[in-house]
């Protein structure tokens, strides 16, 4: 009798537990450009390894300002999926050493932690969302990052929103990260 009650105890735990689905984190772009959910529980996975080529410490100069980019891979649990996202942390400085804005030690929940989207439907460049301190003003947008073949260099432009602007704002604030692109070397 013990074991009917295990084996009954088993198959209705296995019926009630659902397989998570896994989904190429290269098709996210699919869902976007559709009306098509992304199933519940499903897990947005970087299985073919294409995020691993931004990986690491990048660094470059742009409009006489120092910039690092540290780009780590993270699992990030939505509400209802998990994603493989890429995050950015940054150090920028000005060319004598003045820090003018610095993410590094910020826990991944800080918007000012630049947060990963989707990759391109042809697989050249990957998306990310960027919340600068002024968001409010037009401190934002959507940040657009390659890597050259040998994954030696990547270029990093930000694509500027101003749709969130605010009616108290005087003007559009200034873009910390470059708005044209740029070039940098990979540590």
């Amino acid at each position: 009798m013990k074991k009917i009650v295990i084996i009954l105890s088993l198959m209705i735990t296995s019926l009630s537990v659902k397989a998570q689905q896994i989904i190429p984190v290269e098709k996210m772009i699919e869902y976007r450009d559709s009306d098509t959910q992304i199933p519940d529980g499903a897990y947005l996975k970087d299985i073919n390894g294409l995020l691993d080529k931004y990986l690491g410490t990048w660094k470059g100069i742009y409009e006489n300002k120092n910039y690092t980019f540290i780009i780590t891979k993270v699992k990030h649990k939505l509400i209802n999926i998990s994603a493989d996202e890429l995050f950015i942390r940054y150090l920028i400085t000005t060319t004598t050493g003045s820090i003018l804005e610095d993410t590094r030690n910020l826990p991944d929940t800080n918007p000012l932690v630049i947060e990963g989207d989707y990759i391109s439907k042809s697989k050249g460049y990957y998306t990310l969302n960027y919340f600068g301190k002024n968001t409010t003003c037009g401190q934002s947008g959507v940040v657009f990052i390659s890597t050259t073949k040998d994954n030696k260099q990547m270029k990093l432009f930000l694509s500027p929103d101003q749709d969130f602007l605010d009616s108290k704002c005087s003007k559009v604030a200034d873009q910390i990260l470059p708005t044209t692109s740029m070039y940098l070397t990979k540590q």
